[in-house]
């Protein structure tokens, strides 16, 4: 199997995992059960020497980030940040069931395969891939999959303050009006 192949089957694979642990988040303290997905991401980033903190905003809450650190400390650190959270869905008027991540004509259906469980994946996917290639960059790489963007954000906001100091977020202005 080519290289781009083997990668594009763990995407999928992965992706379709995240949908079928169906993270829910109906606004309700007892939603979201994100914990699923953060083992599942963290089980997933084992093994290559990725440095991992899980953040507990509440029960269930979890959020994952991980880091591969730069060789300057002087150069920008990337946060590529994602969320593993997902609105509900009664599979009214879908083609497939929401959660069961069907494969259909090379497209994986299922609610959060667009907003936003297949950009976490291939943040995920990329950055082991890179910290299995021994990649190190200029700056620190921080990928983050939060809990609770769906309905108010308070779990993923939580983490921003949360030691250690690894998860601490600084907004800034990326574009200029």
């Amino acid at each position: 199997m080519r290289t781009e192949d083997a990668m594009t089957a763990e995407v999928v694979e992965l992706l379709r995992t995240l949908i079928r642990n169906a993270c829910v988040n109906d606004g309700t303290d007892a939603s979201g059960h994100e914990i699923r997905s953060a083992d599942t991401l963290e089980a997933y980033l084992s093994g290559v020497g990725l440095a991992m903190e899980r953040y507990t905003a509440a029960p269930g809450r979890v959020s994952l980030v991980t880091r591969i650190d730069g060789r300057d400390r002087r150069a920008p650190t990337l946060l590529l940040l994602g969320h593993t959270d997902m609105v509900p869905a009664d599979g009214r008027g879908w083609r497939h069931d929401p959660f069961a991540a069907d494969v259909d004509d090379g497209v994986v259906w299922g609610r959060g395969a667009i907003d936003m469980l297949n950009l976490t994946t291939t943040m995920a996917v990329a950055c082991r891939r890179l910290a299995a290639g021994a990649f190190r960059p200029a700056g620190t790489l921080i990928v983050a999959a939060v809990a609770d963007e769906e309905a108010n954000g308070a779990g993923g906001a939580w983490s921003c303050g949360a030691p250690p100091a690894t998860a601490r977020c600084r907004s800034e202005r990326t574009m200029r009006w």
